[in-house]
């Protein structure tokens, strides 16, 4: 068969994709990239919010309405089973990712559709995900929290670690395989092992002592399961395979709202975990999240979160705005006028964007060591310091190299820069 796959949401919903793909092309089917040829149509979904799960539903509605078969998979059909009953097309079949990733057949799909009943696959983990030469590790699934509202964990569940030498030896055959940047992924990547007694320092002292010249990328960590554990996390990132690279989603600048998102921290706890890491890597990137428009927020209370994003000055930062998602907590609140949200969202994009502008200027004639990892857009070439700053290189140059890189100039997001002719 020929089969598409569409994923729409995280890192993890990517690794997920690729190990369907790989169960599914075990078993001699074809994939390929336009769904108008496709005999079936995988769609790996997302529900976090609801605008994305309006373009979810949008792309489910398109590919039915070409006559194709699909099945439906990831958080938005384990989330809300019910969601798919609207879709006036009887080819479309709700699937759980459990149903894709462990068994192909009968359990997730009529046999007619993908093949005879029983079929069997590999271990989930059996075959290394490597794109290029970036390779991606789910080191667990599910979380510990129970955050107002979040819809995440009734898609992923509870916190399920994988054991430390399954995750060595992926790397180990990664690396092997030529990857350079490993990207381990979760929904909590600091929760890894509350529910084993194994924790993240230990996971991370293991995969650093693999043999190989690669780079590790650290996924996000949430200040609750980080501040309990820092100081050994801190040694962790020390390793020279580490992106001192740090993804920790704070959500609001207000204690009233982290408490009544129940998110388990305040925010100096969180500017302490920022804090300590700037102090032992200076240069270190910080990475967080917003949401804007929490049922409760106020004035003051967004105030409070504008101030906290121009003392920690993130240079990355993700913001959203609160939408209301099924069987939540805050979903039984009155959510706040869409043109108050969008107000709030456009001041906070606008102070990042200040700030941002300015950090990546600071680096215009610095001298960096550059891995480069992706191709880019008109015959450039995309690489990464050890702070995992995007540089945009306008030359195509082989991928998994390390390169001197001269910044030459920066936009909103990303720097630019020029090989060292010594390296050329």
């Amino acid at each position: 068969m020929k089969i598409h796959i569409k994923t729409f949401g995280c890192t993890a919903n990517k690794a997920d994709s690729h190990r369907i793909m790989q169960l599914l092309a075990s078993q001699g089917h074809v994939f390929i990239d336009n769904p108008d040829s496709a005999d079936l149509v995988i769609v790996n979904t997302c529900t976090v919010t609801q605008t994305t799960q309006q373009k979810v539903l949008k792309y489910i509605n398109l590919v039915s309405g070409l006559r194709k078969d699909v099945v439906v998979a990831g958080c938005l059909p384990a989330a809300q089973p019910d969601i798919l009953d609207d879709i006036d097309c009887p080819s479309v079949t709700p699937a759980s990712l459990d149903d894709i990733t462990d068994i192909v057949g009968s359990n997730f799909v009529d046999s007619n559709i993908i093949g005879s009943n029983g079929i069997t696959a590999p271990a989930p983990h059996d075959i290394p995900i490597l794109e290029g030469v970036t390779g991606i590790v789910s080191i667990s699934q599910g979380c510990v929290g129970q955050c107002s509202y979040c819809i995440v964990k009734q898609a992923r569940g509870k916190l399920v670690s994988r054991p430390v030498p399954d995750i060595v030896n992926e790397i180990r055959s990664l690396v092997r395989l030529g990857a350079r940047e490993i990207q381990l992924t979760s929904q909590d990547i600091s929760a890894y092992g509350m529910d084993t007694g194994v924790r993240l320092p230990e996971l991370l002292h293991a995969v650093t002592a693999v043999d190989g010249d690669y780079m590790i990328r650290i996924g996000m960590m949430n200040p609750f399961t980080v501040i309990g554990i820092i100081d050994d996390i801190i040694e962790s990132f020390k390793s020279p395979h580490i992106f001192k690279f740090l993804h920790i989603p704070i959500q609001s600048g207000s204690d009233k709202v982290l408490q009544h998102m129940n998110r388990k921290y305040t925010a100096e706890e969180f500017k302490y975990i920022i804090d300590t890491f700037r102090n032992n890597f200076p240069g270190i990137v910080i990475s967080t999240d917003f949401i804007v428009g929490y049922p409760i927020e106020t004035e003051q209370d967004f105030n409070d979160t504008l101030k906290l994003l121009q003392k920690m000055q993130p240079q990355k930062v993700n913001i959203t705005r609160y939408s209301p998602r099924p069987n939540t907590t805050s979903s039984q609140l009155r959510d706040l006028p869409s043109w108050k949200k969008k107000e709030r969202s456009r001041r906070l994009t606008k102070a990042h964007h200040t700030i941002n502008r300015e950090l990546l200027k600071k680096r215009i004639g610095d001298t960096t060591h550059v891995l480069t990892t992706e191709v880019g857009k008109d015959n450039s070439t995309i690489g990464r310091d050890i702070y995992y700053n995007n540089i945009v290189v306008q030359k195509d140059i082989p991928l998994g190299n390390w390169y001197d890189v001269k910044i030459t100039g920066s936009t909103i997001t990303y720097l630019i820069g020029e090989i060292k002719k010594n390296d050329r």
